[in-house]
């Protein structure tokens, strides 16, 4: 239960950074740009995590179930700040 709780607190984190960041692009035109090349990143980062998941996985010392669990919540956080960009207008 505790690791559910721990691993919950961490998906609405990233939730919130999503967001954060979604929301300082809302802000300022300068900050779109900002914005855009922090999600390419992290999109780019999630492909390769996919792509190199054998070598990652055994050196983050990962179970399969919980290293596609944490790249399934990095994704969803990613396309919840998405959303709210849309929503917001940007």
């Amino acid at each position: 239960m505790a690791r559910a709780i721990h691993l919950g607190a961490w998906f609405l984190t990233g939730c919130i950074a999503s967001s954060f960041v979604a929301w300082l692009g809302a802000i300022h035109p300068a900050l779109l740009r900002v914005m855009w090349v922090i999600y390419i990143v992290a999109a780019a980062a999630l492909v390769l995590a996919l792509v190199t998941d054998d070598a990652v996985r055994v050196f983050l010392k990962l179970g399969e179930q919980d290293y596609y669990a944490l790249l399934i919540a990095i994704a969803s956080a990613i396309i919840l700040g998405g959303i709210l960009q849309w929503l917001i207008g940007g």
